[in-house]
């Protein structure tokens, strides 16, 4: 458990970065793209289902509750609680089984999600499945 919660925040830390090198160096790059390409670098059996994670914060309580209840009825299993970084915000962690498939990842749903409670889609992350 402890080296799969390692791998997943090794994961995260990499997405953000990548984001960060290639925006900076004028090149468009899909954030999924990237961690799908880390999860098949580190031997992960893309065509079998992961325990994905998405993290999505909010300014308030009560919108990252609605907005879990909004994802718990399209079949994620969300928690929320304040979020570990010190900011007065709070984080709905939404998981879900599934194949890492970009077009799968539904970031445009998230993006949307999180605009109308003012939050911020934060990526995702799996542990790497053998």
């Amino acid at each position: 458990m402890l080296v799969a919660l390692i791998a997943v925040v090794i994961l995260i830390a990499a997405a953000v970065g990548a984001q960060l090198f290639f925006r900076g160096r004028g090149v468009k790059t899909s954030p999924d793209l990237w961690v799908v390409s880390q999860l098949r670098q580190a031997g992960s059996n893309l065509s079998r289902p992961h325990d994905i994670e998405f993290f999505l914060y909010f300014p308030s309580e009560v919108g990252a509750q609605r907005i879990a209840a909004k994802l718990y009825a399209q079949g994620f299993d969300v928690k929320v609680t304040p979020s570990a970084s010190g900011k007065p915000e709070w984080v709905a962690l939404a998981r879900r089984s599934m194949v890492p498939d970009v077009e799968e990842l539904v970031r445009a749903m998230f993006l949307g999600l999180v605009s109308s409670e003012h939050g911020n889609y934060d990526g995702w992350g799996a542990p790497v499945v053998k």
